[in-house]
């Protein structure tokens, strides 16, 4: 497996865009996230240079859709009401489903947050609806619950320090 950013990669935007919005899209009023948004953010973090960032897990050496085991993303806000003022966030991991159970998940959320340190965050956030567990095992803490459209999401964060010291002893 390989992960890589998704800048310089736009043939791979849109096909992400739909795989996320089906998977993430009922999190969301259609008026703010929406497959059009999720298009121009996808083709906005294929762009070199972008502050938001998308990491693609590729199965073997090709670089087409149907190489991609997953991803995931770093970006600034994600719109969750209340918590603009919290920042980055890893946003939309997802994974196909021949990934699933085979390690893609983790292998992308410790390569967004190794990416967070290096650019010098020290929190990284995210919520999800229906995933705590699988976060909580791996390092993050729960901040609060809030109610999203329909669900309960748990807002989590992850410290960075935390995460340097222990990455330093290994």
């Amino acid at each position: 497996m390989q992960i890589e950013s998704l800048a310089g990669l736009g043939h791979l935007a849109s096909t992400l865009a739909e795989w996320h919005v089906e998977e993430f899209g009922n999190l969301y009023d259609e008026a703010v996230w929406n497959l059009e948004v999720a298009v121009r953010e996808m083709e906005q973090m294929a762009t070199p240079g972008s502050t938001d960032v998308t990491l693609v897990a590729f199965g073997g050496t090709g670089r087409m859709a149907s190489d991609v085991l997953g991803s995931v993303s770093l970006i600034a806000t994600d719109d969750l009401p209340g918590f603009d003022h919290l920042m980055p966030w890893l946003a939309s991991l997802f994974v196909v489903q021949a990934g699933r159970g085979r390690g893609v998940g983790a292998a992308l959320v410790d390569a967004a947050v190794e990416l967070a340190a290096a650019r010098g965050d020290d929190v990284v956030h995210l919520f999800t609806a229906g995933q705590e567990a699988y976060y909580l095992e791996r390092g993050w803490r729960t901040i609060t619950r809030v109610e999203l459209g329909t669900h309960t999401a748990t807002v989590m964060a992850r410290s960075l320090k935390v995460w340097r010291a222990l990455n330093r002893r290994s």
